[in-house]
């Protein structure tokens, strides 16, 4: 699959659309101000920021070799991170389905059966969100917000749901039966369906070490959004920080549009009004935030995916 020229040409309409987004939130939150905040950026917090966010993805794919393991499927530390990474090219795609991309180069490259790695990606996504509400969970101690208590009710329902459909047989077999119906899937993955890897994954102890392995990655993650928040001079405290930055991402995430685009941007900015910032001060942030993580992940996926593509990556 011609992985870049699907960047190039499908999602080139998303591209377009998120500038013209961007450009109008600019336009209504006031072009000066934001102009200003950004000029007044702390420059020396910008490695920080970048290297935290890469540090971030570097603890998920250790996840995934750790998945892959269980699975008894063993690959180099290395080649295992530069295939994660290739996979946050297509991050940007509705609940980040692209990232399944990842199963066609572990069967071409280590021979990884599709069964595996589609099962993987899958528990890599349900550990993403069960991370992410569970870190929310813990910021509610120090501040109650309604907002991000509604996700976690609608995220848990989701989660309880999607362990239903793992652990029973005739739920999954309807489950699979309507994932093929997307044609990314059904055209790459066609002998997806039922997997005994589920049960070896969902079994409590490794369920324990991918959702630890979710909470560092996403604390991580979250550390790099606080360090956005000190660029631009506002400290509301990592804990809060963090519920902002992650109830903003989940229901981008569960409002199925590529990347959440439009629907995180207007929860962040809502919720940092409601902590009493200036809408400029809130556009700019979100402004900044996204771009150091959607945007730096895509970047980072695309460079990435060259590497597989170009080079051949020895076992």
């Amino acid at each position: 699959m011609k992985i870049l020229d699907v960047i190039k040409g499908k999602f080139l309409w998303i591209i377009i659309g998120t500038a013209f987004f961007y450009v109008l939130l600019i336009l209504v939150s006031d072009v000066e101000k934001i102009s200003e905040y950004f000029l007044q950026i702390r420059v020396e917090f910008l490695f920080l920021i970048f290297v935290l966010g890469f540090l971030a993805h570097v603890i998920k794919s250790f996840r995934q070799r750790d998945l892959l393991g269980m699975l008894g499927e063993n690959i180099p530390l290395t080649q295992n991170m530069i295939i994660y990474m290739s996979g946050l090219s297509l991050v940007i795609t509705p609940g980040s389905i692209g990232t399944f991309i990842k199963s066609i180069y572990l069967k071409k490259i280590f021979n990884i059966p599709t069964e595996k790695s589609i099962t993987v990606i899958f528990l890599e996504r349900y550990h993403d969100l069960l991370a992410g509400t569970s870190i929310i969970l813990i910021t509610l101690s120090i501040h109650f917000g309604l907002v991000s208590v509604s996700l976690i009710v609608i995220s848990s329902i989701l989660l309880g749901c999607l362990y239903l459909v793992i652990k029973s047989q005739k739920i999954s077999l309807v489950f699979y039966s309507k994932i093929l119906k997307i044609n990314f899937i059904s055209k790459s993955f066609p002998n997806i369906g039922p997997s005994k890897s589920f049960s070896i994954l969902t079994k409590p102890k490794n369920m324990a070490r991918g959702w630890l392995l979710s909470i560092l990655g996403w604390s991580m993650d979250s550390f790099a959004v606080y360090m956005v928040f000190l660029a631009l001079n506002i400290d509301l405290g990592y804990l809060l920080t963090s519920q902002i930055y992650l109830t903003s991402l989940g229901y981008g995430i569960l409002s199925l549009l590529p990347g959440g685009i439009g629907v995180s941007e207007g929860v962040a900015d809502f919720l940092l009004v409601r902590q009493g910032l200036d809408l400029s001060v809130a556009s700019s942030l979100v402004i900044l935030m996204r771009l150091s993580t959607l945007w730096f992940a895509t970047i980072t996926g695309i460079v990435f995916t060259r590497v597989v593509l170009k080079q051949k990556i020895q076992s």
